[in-house]
């Protein structure tokens, strides 16, 4: 980080008020800023292009993207692609629609990734997104979560790249919760141990309750110290569990271990991949093992498969060497793509080999990698991943509850009949209904929003018991709320029945859910190939 970025990241995060009028009134300040920059040139700053102008609830960090929450629905950072601004105004929407008696949820993650540098692009935070706004709309204009008052409001917030600037998006969130009625927070995105850090401020220090959504790194419900964060859930089961359904399903292809490598990504400070790793040596202790470690920051516009081809190169000669015919991933999903073409064009003996690949829940992140497409469409790899949730996971119509339930968010989800029934979901108060495409559930993402999101509104709701004053002054009164979520208490959430562990040593974990085993084809649409339930490392829920 450059002496200017040091000073900016200090004066923006000690003076945010003071960053944000300039920011907002540049003509005004156009006098002090020039005062200011050539005072900056003379003492040896070397000054980066002006900061785009954040929103209320937001302020610049040292990339000229906006952390904080975005009250306004405005941009998170210049140049957002269009899709990000549509659903920023359907965000904004929602919002003025809701009028009287309101609880607002949180969705808090990477709003603005960069190329090169984040390992989850735009196309994967979309998904998201209109998770939580399929959610936020089955709450104001259905009776599906406890009831349909106090009506919910749903506002973005941005950690930055990398989720670099967690902890000041943090301290802009408590600062205005209060005043926007902020009951949970929920997202995060991915379990890195910035995103941990995050939610242990959140419920530590701003004393909001943090509703992971796609969060499967086994530690994400830690606090940095280890102690036990006891404000956190999630709707997404744990990686310990994710490897136990990729074991057992790789079991099933190739029973013999000894075929069978686990390419190991070491890269420090990811939770995820970190604990995908340790996990799967445990799951599948005669499979060979290959490190690897993914790159770390790079400059915007850098190319992550530059570096990995080039390891990769190296790795298949070693691979060759014990020719395995099931390869376990524990890396990035964004980095799958550059193994699978490192594997089909590289000039190593066994280059081009018959080979499956199976990695864990990040594997939809790599749905849009074209290397990855290219690759499987030559016949010679096929590429599986252990999704939380998945659009076909229960098969045929079959009348079951749970699927009942799937068909009825994917009818919100994209405004049409639902595929079993044949009914639409109606407003209750003739509200126009969405129209997400479903093929944005391929990754399983929106999905696992859209129940964090119920999670956090029947919570609410309960506690705040018609009046959100209540729960608005206490937002720590839902805890217990979710707690109890077992048993009769249960969500029926899209991605499966939600109830959470009784056991402390799980705590915030749901338990009981099946992970879907799903392919990734050519033409990037995805199917479930296997869908077993997998016994939960906690004792199961006594109703």
């Amino acid at each position: 980080m450059s002496r200017f970025e040091r000073f900016l990241r200090w004066f923006t995060h000690k003076f945010p008020r003071t960053a944000n009028w300039v920011l907002r009134r540049p003509v005004l300040a156009a006098g002090s800023a020039t005062a200011a920059v050539v005072a900056l040139v003379a003492a040896g700053f070397v000054v980066p292009p002006l900061f785009a102008r954040c929103g209320q609830g937001m302020s610049p960090d040292p990339s000229g993207a906006c952390v904080g929450i975005d009250l306004d629905s405005s941009q998170f950072r210049q140049n957002e692609p269009q899709r990000m601004r549509e659903l920023e105004a359907a965000v904004r929407a929602n919002n003025e629609a809701v009028t009287g008696d309101y609880v607002s949820v949180v969705l808090f993650q990477d709003m603005s990734p960069t190329e090169g540098v984040d390992t989850r692009l735009y196309p994967d935070l979309y998904p998201d997104i209109e998770g939580a706004v399929a959610g936020v709309w089955r709450a104001n204009h259905t009776a599906a979560f406890q009831g349909s008052v106090p009506k919910v409001k749903l506002f973005l917030a941005n950690m930055g790249s990398q989720y670099a600037s967690w902890s000041e998006a943090v301290d802009r969130i408590a600062e205005h919760a209060a005043a926007h009625h902020v009951v949970s927070v929920l997202g995060l995105g991915q379990s890195m141990d910035n995103t941990r850090a995050a939610a242990a401020k959140l419920t530590g220090q701003a004393h909001l309750p943090v509703i992971g959504a796609t969060v499967t790194g086994d530690t994400m419900n830690l606090t940095p110290e280890g102690k036990l964060n006891t404000g956190f859930f999630r709707t997404s089961p744990t990686n310990t569990h994710s490897v136990a359904a990729s074991a057992r399903y790789i079991a099933s292809i190739e029973p013999d271990q000894s075929r069978v490598a686990i390419v190991q990504d070491n890269i420090p400070g990811d939770d995820y991949t970190q604990t995908l790793g340790s996990r799967a040596v445990k799951e599948m202790p005669a499979a060979h093992r290959f490190p690897f470690t993914s790159p770390g920051a790079l400059p915007p516009g850098g190319s992550r498969s530059d570096p990995l081809l080039t390891q990769f190169a190296y790795l298949n000669q070693n691979l060759c060497s014990v020719a395995p015919t099931v390869v376990y991933f524990t890396g990035r999903g964004t980095d799958l793509g550059a193994f699978v073409q490192s594997w089909t064009q590289g000039n190593t003996p066994c280059a081009n080999g018959k080979l499956t690949v199976v990695t864990g829940d990040d594997g939809g992140s790599a749905i849009n990698e074209a290397n990855l497409r290219d690759a499987v469409r030559g016949g010679h790899v096929r590429v599986l991943f252990t999704s939380l949730a998945s659009p076909d996971e229960w098969g045929p119509c079959n009348g079951t509850a749970e699927q009942a339930a799937y068909n009825t968010f994917q009818a919100v989800f994209t405004g049409k009949p639902g595929a079993c029934d044949g009914q639409p979901v109606r407003a209750d108060d003739g509200a126009a209904p969405l129209n997400f495409s479903v093929s944005e559930l391929g990754s399983g993402e929106g999905i696992l929003t859209h129940d964090a999101v119920m999670v956090a509104v029947t919570a609410a709701r309960r506690a705040a018991n018609g009046n959100a004053e209540t729960v608005v002054r206490s937002p720590l009164s839902q805890i217990g709320l979710i707690e109890e979520m077992r048993c009769q208490n249960a969500v029926p959430g899209a991605s499966g029945t939600i109830q959470f562990s009784p056991d402390q040593a799980q705590y915030g974990n749901p338990v009981e859910k099946p992970f879907p085993v799903v392919e990734i084809r050519a033409d990037g649409s995805t199917a479930t190939v296997w869908n077993k339930a997998v016994p939960s490392a906690a004792p199961k829920t006594s109703c």
